[in-house]
């Protein structure tokens, strides 16, 4: 696969949400506030678009699209408590909000989304988008034109009758420090010419007025980015992958955390002290979710009751039925909690799904807090999770509509066993066995969420990946060798995931989805 170098802190971990879903309810959100952005005007109507064989049409009420749409398109943003009532807030600021589901023709993604917007002025605009995973998406068609809008840097889009606009605004922007990349598309349905230009700072009122006045020019965008970090335009990485990073270790003989900061400096520019620091923020979101969770004290949502506080409680007794399993029955309750907080829309950490948000927080900040250790010494392994996951963003996906629940909670069982080599002193060599491992013991697991939601099955495989995680590196660091290199695991499960028949992959359509009781539970939820 050839796809160009992710942040840890866009594509890996985050975006820190209010749940369930970070590719059905997050992905929707920011497509919807660069949708917002694109039509410029306060909004009067909105109509979306899914296709009837996608996954929207079975999950798009159970896993929160219709509010992250809409409320992203409010110019809500998707950590805010506000999200969850977007759909009343349109209500009351009477916008028409229609959600279709048709049969769409064509190659198009799982998470395909077809916009329609009308503001107030009159203004109308249309889009197609793809939630692609993790909160990340990807807006491809603006209008008339082919784009690549994926919310991580500046773009301005200028509209214009000359194709020789490209030239001249080059010249204009050769004239700055900018740094830039420009394309253009010519319009297969009218005699127009659209230009991309992509940017990692802030480009000035006064560059953007010249852009206006340019002969030929119809429209010009500024749209800003919605992602964490601003990727560099010139964004030369020290390694891709995990072979190419043990090649680069040769020479500086660094731990997986020093060797996540290499990687994401070059990506962003910042410094190595604001890269733990950010991830520190993670940490501290991570356990207050957990806290939460386990207190118990929040809205219910789904057809199961949230069971962490009372495991929590009834594992504490002394009569308690269970055997013991040490450090892991904290892993077990905050990885099932978290799960259960992120499906009855708390405010969780995608890491690096909302399917999987309960795997790394058990995993790492929880055995990081039984250890004893520094908010800083966890955000080192939750930065070593973060690289294994930069391997498999590149090579693979997290995305269950794509590749299964292999792709989010296996994942995230891979990047913990690296993150607890990590916290225990492993070396580059072992993070890496243990994340394959860990792989390789989850490998071809499908997405089947009962009623769209996440109360079966994705509450009891958060604690058994975030197990899987630890097992892996325990049997790692004392001896074990699991042979296959983890990018050829990686390869195989993103070869796994495309033979998957797609009743595997997220649509409600096959696995426990089809079971009596599921569909008995399906037909009473009632979710708003």
């Amino acid at each position: 696969m050839n796809k160009k170098p992710c942040s840890i802190f866009n594509e890996v971990f985050g975006p820190i949400m209010i749940g369930p879903s970070s590719s059905h309810t997050a992905g929707p959100a920011r497509i919807g506030k660069v949708a917002n952005m694109l039509l410029d005007d306060e909004v009067e109507e909105i109509e979306i678009k899914f296709d009837r064989n996608g996954s929207y049409a079975a999950t798009y009420i159970a896993q929160g699209s219709n509010y992250g749409f809409v409320g992203g398109i409010l110019g809500i943003d998707i950590s805010d408590e506000k999200i969850k009532q977007s759909l009343k807030t349109a209500e009351e600021k009477n916008v028409k909000v229609d959600f279709k589901i048709e049969s769409i023709e064509g190659d198009i993604h799982p998470n395909f989304a077809r916009i329609n917007l009308k503001g107030k002025s009159g203004r109308k605009i249309s889009i197609e988008s793809a939630s692609t995973g993790g909160g990340m998406f990807e807006i491809t068609k603006y209008g008339a034109f082919p784009v690549s809008l994926k919310g991580d840097c500046i773009d301005v889009l200028v509209i214009t009758e000359e194709p020789e606009t490209l030239e001249e605004i080059k010249m204009l922007l050769g004239k700055t420090n900018l740094n830039f990349e420009a394309r253009i598309e010519k319009s297969q349905e009218i005699n127009r010419y659209l230009i991309d230009i992509k940017l990692d700072t802030e480009i000035s009122d006064e560059l953007l007025g010249q852009f206006k006045n340019l002969p030929g020019v119809i429209l010009v965008k500024h749209i800003k980015p919605v992602l964490p970090v601003v990727k560099r335009i010139v964004d030369k990485v020290p390694f891709m992958n995990a072979a190419e990073a043990l090649e680069y270790n040769k020479t500086k003989n660094s731990t997986l955390w020093e060797l996540a900061c290499d990687y994401e400096e070059a990506i962003s520019g910042k410094s190595r002290n604001e890269i733990v620091e950010m991830m520190a923020r993670i940490v501290r979101v991570m356990r207050e979710s957990a806290l939460k969770a386990i207190e118990g004290n929040f809205e219910k949502r789904g057809f199961l009751p949230s069971k962490a506080g009372t495991i929590d409680r009834n594992m504490k007794k002394e009569n308690a039925r269970m055997i013991d399993m040490g450090m892991l029955n904290k892993v077990m309750v905050w990885a099932t909690g978290i799960m259960e907080y992120d499906i009855c829309r708390g405010k969780v950490v995608a890491a690096p799904t909302g399917g999987s948000c309960g795997v790394l927080p058990g995993a790492i900040v929880a055995v990081g807090d039984q250890m004893g250790l520094s908010d800083e010494d966890t955000a080192k392994a939750l930065l070593a999770s973060g690289i294994i996951g930069v391997f498999i963003d590149h090579q693979a996906t997290f995305a269950a509509e794509v590749c299964g629940c292999q792709a989010e909670n296996g994942a995230a069982g891979s990047m913990s066993a690296a993150g607890i080599v990590q916290l225990l002193g492993g070396s580059v060599e072992e993070g890496f066995a243990a994340a394959s491992l860990a792989i390789q013991n989850i490998l071809g697991l499908i997405c089947d969420p009962v009623a769209g939601v996440g109360n079966v099955p994705c509450v009891g495989r958060n604690p058994m990946a975030a197990v899987n995680g630890i097992l892996s590196a325990n049997m790692v660091l004392n001896g074990f060798d699991p042979f296959i290199p983890l990018d050829e695991t990686i390869k195989a499960m993103m070869d796994v995931g495309l033979l998957m028949p797609r009743e595997f992959r997220c649509t409600g359509l096959g696995g426990l989805c089809i079971t009596k009781s599921a569909k008995r539970v399906e037909k009473e939820l009632c979710l708003g």
